[in-house]
């Protein structure tokens, strides 16, 4: 055995002894005994213990050449996609210089060309009163002078707002197309109604009849279709002024049935918000979030390449919230709850932006 004071694991076999039970019967009763060190037995145990901790190191490993791997793979992937949105920002900016610079070359020369007409007429007006004899010829000549009198309209040098106009197109390079995404009618409550191209949802007090195991119950939720599994993805929803609202993403898998607690564990990862003014981040915890403006239209940004989830205004592309997303190995599905009636406004649908 080892001389250094490590010690190994008891090891117990078993026994058997007799005693008394309550009412005095002999009964024979499983003694569990430790094995003296050096014995087979214990060394087999020993043994099995490496076997298995030896198992558990190579499983680590692997994994962590795995998550290396995907990082890797995810980072040269992200600066690819960074490079190329670069570019398509400094093409844009190019042909909108381009553009601007024709445009003023254009200006130029057609003021240019107005004043090398005025001044030839002028040119021709000044024979004109050398030779006059009359008095009509003089104010024929005259009413000629005053019209080249007009003051020219003047060169429009100044610039329009076309940094308003590039960053919207850059906006839409930033910000991807939509995807496209509908509401998914045999996952919602039935008091959920739904536009014939199911892009909207609203809440109704009369419920449908119609039950299947796939809807929410008691929960006032629809699920949007279809699901990811790898990628980025992008879908806006516009929220108009409800006064509360839930939108996201779940796993697959979620009960649908019950009452549960929203958070990442039990599948979900929102955004929330509550009543006017007053939102909520979920994920592994409900946060509370400082945000004085009310947007209009949230965006919703599915990055499973970094494993994020990102909230924005979608009208000004301000980040209202992001998660960060556990390891998933299965499809995440939109997710809607257009929220309860509490003044008129909450009666308009909650509506996927095409």
């Amino acid at each position: 055995m080892d001389s250094t004071g490590d010690t190994h694991p008891e090891v117990l076999q078993q026994d058997h002894q007799t005693k008394s039970d309550a009412f005095g019967n002999p009964t024979r009763i499983k003694v569990m005994q430790p094995i003296p060190e050096g014995t087979k037995l214990l060394r087999r145990y020993v043994g099995r213990q490496l076997s298995h901790m030896q198992m558990m190191s190579w499983q680590i490993a692997s994994n962590i050449h795995n998550n290396i791997s995907m990082m890797q793979k995810n980072h040269d992937l992200h600066q690819s996609n960074l490079r190329k949105m670069f570019r398509d920002c400094h093409h844009l900016l190019e042909i909108e210089e381009k553009t601007r610079i024709d445009k003023s070359k254009k200006q130029e020369d057609q003021a240019m060309q107005r004043f090398e007409e005025k001044t030839l007429q002028l040119v021709h007006l000044m024979e004109q009163i050398k030779s006059a004899k009359t008095r009509d010829q003089l104010s024929v000549i005259e009413e000629k002078l005053k019209t080249l009198e007009r003051p020219e309209e003047e060169l429009d040098i100044g610039e329009s707002p076309v940094q308003l106009r590039i960053s919207k197109q850059m906006m839409h390079m930033v910000k991807p197309v939509p995807e496209q995404i509908q509401f998914d009618p045999q996952s919602a409550h039935p008091n959920l109604a739904f536009s014939q191209d199911f892009k909207q949802v609203r809440f109704e007090s009369t419920p449908q009849t119609m039950k299947t195991s796939q809807r929410f119950d008691p929960g006032l939720y629809v699920l949007g279709t279809p699901g990811f599994k790898s990628g980025r993805h992008y879908w806006e929803v516009n929220v108009g002024k409800k006064s509360n609202w839930l939108i996201g993403v779940v796993k697959e898998s979620v009960e649908r049935k019950g009452t549960w607690e929203l958070n990442s564990s039990n599948g979900y990862w929102l955004l929330r918000k509550q009543r006017p003014n007053v939102y909520y981040g979920i994920g592994n915890a409900c946060e509370r979030l400082t945000n004085d403006s009310s947007p209009i239209r949230i965006g919703v940004c599915l990055d499973l390449f970094s494993s994020r989830l990102v909230f924005y205004d979608a009208d000004t592309t301000d980040v209202i919230h992001q998660l960060t997303l556990s390891v998933i190995k299965e499809t995440l599905l939109p997710f809607f709850c257009p929220g309860l009636p509490m003044r008129e406004d909450d009666w308009c649908p909650l509506t996927i932006c095409a």
